[in-house]
Formats: C-alpha cells, structure tokens, sequence
C-alpha cells in the first residue's frame, strides 16, 4: 500500500533538499556569535543525533522517497514518541539555530512546525492508518507524535510485545549519511560565526 500523493508526497520526497536550502540560509543571511549559546547548542546537536542512532537501529530501512512500512514499529524510542527520527531533527535543527542567533531559532521552530506538524507528519500518518488501521489508532491514542509523555511512559514499562533488538549495524549504515551531515553544517556554522 503505497501514500497518496499530493503536495505532503512531494514536501516528503524533497524533505532532506528543504532543510538545505535552510542552512545555506543560516550560511548567507546575519548571524551573531555568543559563547553561551554555542555551550547549549553542542549538547543539542549531540543529543538529537543520537537519538536518530537509536531510532535508525529499530526500524527498517527509512530513508525512501515513498512512504512505506513493514511493519508497525512500536518499542524502542518508537515508544516514547511516534517520530523519534523527526524529533532528533528537531533537536539538532534547534542546535544549529541557537548556534547562529535567537531569530534563527524563532525561524527553525516556524518551518520545522510547518513541515513536520501540519504536513509530513499528517501524510505518513494517511498511510499507516490506511495499512495498520485498528494496531496504529491504538499506538497513536497512547503514544505522543514528537514531545514524550513522561507519565504515560511508566505505564509502558514492561511491555515489549512486539520487541526487537537494536541493530547497530543497520543504524550506522542508515545514520552515518545524517551523522556527517550534522559534523559539515556544524562546522559551517562555526566557520560562518567566526568570520562575520
């Protein structure tokens, strides 16, 4: 069962190529340097990346032009949130921009929430509810879409019905693209800080 097509099939297809046409935006447009900003920003970029580890080491093969699912993957990070890969772009995004100004972040917040919330998101959700109907309604009702419920999480202690390895093989192979990605729009970032 493939999604239905649309403007989301096209924003999903070209969805790495729109965030960078963002970053060559941070890369040409003014920024400004702040120490403290860059201390905050580091454990952002860190920590969404490994998140996006975790998340690639527990589901199949992602990184398509179509949406498409195997399987429902609901443990590991997918337990906390629907969309742990999303989410771990959302935290290096915010990393990236705290590194280059306030306003930046203000900006990378708008279009991540136009992107993800109102059209990715929505689109992937059309064909897992189309594919999964009665598992996914179930998994959507108790799982949150980006920002984990802590209190909802205890109640899934214990619960591995479903449960799969992490598969650092798979992770590395589907993550390294995004993890040097990550290193270079750092790196530029700095360079563009440094040299203004």
């Amino acid at each position: 069962m493939s999604a239905p097509g649309g403007a989301g099939g096209v924003i999903f297809k070209w969805r790495g190529l729109l965030w960078g046409i963002f970053g060559l935006c941070v890369l040409v447009l003014p920024v400004d340097f702040s120490a403290r900003r860059m201390i905050f920003a580091v454990p952002l970029l860190v920590g969404g990346q490994l998140l996006r580890f975790w998340a690639a080491g527990v589901i199949p093969k992602y990184r398509t032009l179509e949406v498409g699912a195997l399987r429902l993957v609901t443990w590991g990070p997918y337990a906390l949130i629907r969309n742990p890969l999303y989410a771990g772009n959302a935290i290096m995004g915010s990393g990236w921009s705290l590194m280059a100004g306030w306003w930046w972040v203000a900006a990378f917040a708008a279009v991540f929430f136009f992107l993800y919330s109102l059209v990715i998101i929505p689109y992937e959700e059309t064909f897992l509810m189309g594919k999964f109907r009665d598992e996914y309604i179930a998994y959507r009702n108790t799982t949150p879409a980006l920002i984990p419920n802590f209190s909802a999480i205890a109640g899934k202690r214990g619960k591995t019905a479903g449960f799969e390895r992490f598969d650092r093989v798979s992770s590395w192979l589907m993550e390294r693209h995004s993890l040097f990605m990550n290193i270079i729009v750092t790196v530029l970032v700095c360079v563009r800080l440094f040299i203004q």
